[in-house]
């Protein structure tokens, strides 16, 4: 590959790092020298960096999302610099379908994979969602030879104004049917039919209901569904509940997350409890809680519900763009993820009027509290809400 910032060099790719959200490839000319790197996050070049100069993408994510794991890089590469030997031309290995966060591991990844259609392999430890179809291991006779790994992404979608295209469309279709296999579809069919029974009565309304306990968080959360079945009772004999939150990698092998990560799973538990608790002088109800599980798994159980309310962020994609199901999408005052795919009709955003933000509820000082839209949270009185379902579900006594 050319050198970005020197006319007339080539250069060869010799390793990649992945650290944070950013996967690192280094390039060298023949003679080992005039190094640069090239770095990747939601597209396929956000940032190069060279001895010289250096440039970034400025639709892309926020510089210390790039900077902060490469400062950690660079020092462990001079503290390595004496030992490591003259760097060899690799090949390119494979794709790491893998980002910490499930919205830029769909939107950003997965679209520009299944796109690509490549016979390279996945190589990620960790995943949010890998489709079998495309996935395959690496064969053996070719292991010792060096290689890179490269995110299989094109342009972010951030830099695209978080905009539904064909590409979009493709890669959502693809992961919903891959989920809905006959027996998984059966198994969930049968488990659903069973809760619905156990809750009683004949008009059973089956509701996905998202949560968070870590960041914008709906203050109202906890007291949202007992409210919810005090009114609705007229109109539905029984309720089934399925609480969604934190959502696990896929190829976890099952292992109980540990120390820090296990945080979100405890938060997201700790309001579930919360709701079964305010639920409890209800008979009528059944509660599934979703938290931990992964994409997968979640995708085959909302295939049977009647209705979700859900966080416009991550916590829309399996009711809203995987499964297509109607409901109701809330966020604070500025955030939401895409608008364009609201259609006011089926599914609806809870007007921006009727939302107060109140802060980053885990920020230790006012600067903090007020920064970011992604982690304010917000208050919606309960009402609102369940007028919409009422108005959404045609409901009449």
């Amino acid at each position: 590959m050319p050198h970005p910032f020197m006319e007339s060099l080539e250069t060869f790719a010799s390793k990649s790092i992945r650290k944070g959200m950013c996967n690192f490839i280094f390039f060298y000319d023949s003679k080992g020298k005039n190094k640069w790197i090239l770095c990747q996050c939601t597209s396929f070049v956000d940032a190069i960096f060279s001895t010289t100069f250096s440039g970034k993408h400025k639709s892309s994510i926020s510089d210390e999302t790039i900077l902060n794991p490469l400062r950690n890089i660079m020092r462990n590469e001079i503290k390595k610099s004496s030992k490591q030997p003259e760097p060899q031309k690799a090949i390119m290995g494979g794709y790491l379908l893998d980002q910490l966060r499930p919205y830029h591991h769909f939107y950003d990844q997965l679209k520009w994979f299944i796109y690509l259609q490549d016979k390279k392999p996945i190589l990620s430890k960790k995943s949010f969602f890998s489709p079998k179809c495309l996935s395959k291991k690496i064969h053996p006779r070719t292991k010792d030879i060096a290689r890179i790994t490269v995110f299989p992404t094109i342009i972010g979608s951030n830099q695209l104004g978080m905009k539904l295209d064909q590409y979009t469309e493709e890669m959502e279709n693809a992961v919903y049917n891959e989920c809905r296999g006959k027996l998984a579809t059966r198994i969930w069919g049968k488990v659903v039919k069973k809760l619905r029974s156990l809750a009683g009565g004949n008009k059973t309304l089956t509701l996905w209901f998202g949560i968070s306990g870590q960041k914008r968080i709906w203050v109202e959360q906890e007291d949202f569904l007992p409210a919810l079945v005090e009114q609705l009772t007229p109109y539905f004999d029984s309720f089934v509940f399925l609480i969604d939150g934190f959502t696990e990698y896929e190829n976890s092998s099952q292992i109980p997350l540990r120390g820090s990560k296990a945080t979100p799973v405890c938060q997201d538990l700790e309001v579930v409890d919360s709701i079964r608790e305010k639920l409890l002088p209800y008979s009528n109800i059944s509660i599934v809680s979703l938290v931990g599980q992964t994409y997968r798994e979640k995708i085959q159980q909302c295939q049977f519900i009647d209705f979700f309310i859900a966080n416009a962020g991550a916590g829309q994609l399996v009711p809203h763009r995987f499964c297509r199901k109607p409901g109701i999408l809330h966020s604070n005052e500025k955030h939401c993820v895409f608008p364009t795919g609201i259609n006011n009709t089926s599914v609806k955003l809870v007007d921006k009027s009727l939302v107060k933000d109140v802060g980053n509820l885990f920020a230790n000082n006012t600067q903090v509290q007020k920064a970011g839209s992604g982690l304010i949270s917000y208050s919606i009185n309960t009402q609102i809400v369940i007028d919409m379902i009422i108005q959404m579900l045609t409901l009449k006594k």
